[in-house]
Order: C-alpha cells, then structure tokens, then sequence
C-alpha cells in the first residue's frame, strides 16, 4: 500500500519545519517561476532526502502548480521510498525519452510526480562519465513542465565514480539547499561543501539544521 509522505511528516509534526523551509526558498528565489532547487549535503546520512521529499510535498499543496521531485542520487536512491514506489527503468529508457513525462511517476499526492533513479544493479550498464551530462539535460525539460522541481542529489562527500556530481547540477539550478545533522556533522564539512558548491558558481540559499531542537523548548 503506498503511503503518502505527507502523511508521514504530519505525523511527525513536521509540518511547520517544512513550512519554514519552504517560505525561506521562496523568498531566496523571488517567487522566480519554474523555479528548481538541488537538495545535497556535506556527508552522508544526513536526511537530505527527506528533507528533498518534504519540501516538494509541501510545495504541491500551496498553490495548485505542478511540482517535479527527482532522483538524481543514483549511487544510493531513497527519494523513490518516501512515496512507496519502485525503481522501474534503466539508463536507456531515461536517456531515450523524448519528454520527462515518459519517466515521471504519480506521487499519490495532487500537483506533485517523482522520478525515481535509474536501476543502477548491474553498474557495467550505467555509463557513469555520461551521466552529468544527461542529468543536467533532465533538469531542462523539468522546467518546460513544471513550475517547481527539487532534486535530490548525492552528498558532496565522499566523492565516488558512481554519483552525479552536485556540483554540476547546481550550476542549472536556481538555488542549493545544504543539509547538516544538527549536532553531528561536523563544521568543517559544511564549510568544504559550501565553498566547493560556490566555486562551481551555485547560489546557495541556506543550510538546513536537520533534527535541531531549541534548547529553550
């Protein structure tokens, strides 16, 4: 049974965290429509994801317009997981569609569709050296039919043969959100995440404190 994620984050009384993430991204973008934002991190594990997944959520419920969530973390997908679908296509389908909305999947949420990653099991099919390049192109057609797209991407760190850079994707975004476990990561992967992103020319809109709690609550 798939279970929507904005179920999951009400449930968590996450809600007003995600609103406030979301109003900071608008006001950072100008209201600038399509708009698309990368979502990335410093290190691993640092719940990019759903932090990815939250946002494109929310934004599908304010103003009626159609809102794009992808999956560009092909090393290690999860975006698909936080709406209860499958990894369903390959590099060839992806790199053969004529449209993004050949590989765009309903969330189960009004206004919002998810693309999944690609099936990367048999890693000798993925020709990895291409992939930036066919990311990049993805995120184009995005904005041709959606006003508002989040993409989930690798951590910055450790860098690996297998993963997009988000780097480079930052470049055909119009803002980066960097997510830090708060309490946990450490201050100088942030800061070598941020000043990587920004000699890549990325316009970095904020980082997000995942699971911070005001010590005065």
């Amino acid at each position: 049974m798939q279970t929507s994620f904005s179920s999951k984050i009400a449930a968590h009384g996450e809600i007003a965290e995600i609103k406030r993430i979301y109003s900071a991204i608008e006001a950072s973008l100008s209201q600038k429509e399509p708009a698309c934002i990368v979502v990335t991190s410093g290190t691993a594990r640092e719940g990019k994801t759903t932090v990815a997944a939250g946002i494109a959520a929310y934004a599908a419920r304010q103003n009626g317009k159609p809102v794009l969530a992808m999956d560009l973390n092909w090393y290690s997908p999860s975006l698909h997981e936080s709406f209860g679908l499958d990894l369903s296509f390959g590099y060839d389908t992806l790199k053969g569609a004529t449209a993004i909305s050949d590989v765009a999947q309903p969330s189960g949420l009004d206004n919002l569709d998810v693309i999944p990653a690609v099936q990367t099991s048999l890693e000798e099919d993925i020709p990895f050296a291409q992939a930036d390049t066919l990311a990049t192109e993805m995120i184009r057609k995005a904005r041709e039919s959606y006003r508002f797209v989040v993409v989930d991407t690798s951590a910055m760190y450790p860098p690996n043969r297998r993963m997009i850079d988000p780097a480079i994707l930052s470049k055909e975004a119009d803002g980066v959100a960097i997510v830090t476990l708060a309490n946990a990561t450490p201050r100088e992967k942030v800061k070598r995440a941020m000043k990587t992103l920004e000699n890549a020319g990325a316009n970095i809109i904020g980082v997000i404190a995942n699971q911070w709690k005001n010590p005065m609550v």
